[in-house]
């Protein structure tokens, strides 16, 4: 059974309660400020942040959240009815859901003129542009990227991202072997690719080994 990693965006006003089942799921605050309810207790949730949640969980307050999340999948659809009308993104994985796998969700800020080595991933993840542009080369495919857009990358195909905005910066989340914990998922395409400057700037919110409820 592979599992689905996707994306949802939610809009709070102080009559909205979402109510979201056990899953390990990665809760950004785009704007504003939300109340996080856990069976341990309640926390407040900042502009800017990234917490994960394992847990039953209901969010509340003013704001807006982008929520990663990782379930088992079955081969249906992956998305529900319900889900619909909140999600961005969603991709099937061939990642067996009965191991323990490293969550890991950070913040990626690209100065002006920035072009990335050629690298790949030691997983896959989805990433969503907070702002700016981004013209992201992904194997023989070329996107440009608005800000509130998601892409996936697989990790194993060669990207190189070139920042086209006087400033860009995205949030991802991405899956990897659990011996990545405390380490770099970039991979350098080559030796010559390794020797060039990244340029960019990371903060990594959480780094995590989870377990995925089948």
């Amino acid at each position: 059974m592979p599992v689905r990693l996707a994306v949802f965006e939610d809009t709070f006003d102080d009559d909205r309660r979402l109510a979201l089942p056990p899953a390990p799921r990665a809760v950004y605050i785009r704007h504003g400020s939300l109340t996080a309810g856990t069976p341990g207790g309640t926390a407040t949730l900042a502009e800017d942040s990234c917490t994960l949640f394992e847990g039953e969980l209901e969010l509340s307050g003013r704001g807006e959240a982008w929520t990663w999340e990782i379930s088992s999948y079955d081969w249906g659809p992956l998305v529900s009815d319900a889900e619909r009308p909140r999600v961005v993104a969603a991709q099937a994985l061939m990642i067996d859901p009965r191991y323990p796998i490293l969550m890991r969700a950070d913040r990626v800020d690209f100065p002006p003129g920035i072009v990335t080595p050629k690298h790949g991933h030691g997983g896959p993840g989805i990433r969503r542009l907070l702002h700016g542009r981004l013209v992201a080369e992904i194997a023989d495919k070329v996107h440009r990227v608005e800000p509130g857009e998601a892409w996936f990358e697989t990790g194993r195909d060669p990207v190189v991202g070139r920042n086209v905005a006087p400033a860009s910066a995205f949030v991802r989340t991405i899956l990897l072997p659990t011996d990545y914990l405390g380490r770099s998922s970039f991979l350098p395409w080559t030796a010559e690719e390794a020797t060039k400057p990244r340029g960019v700037q990371y903060r990594i919110f959480f780094d995590t080994i989870v377990t995925i409820p089948t």
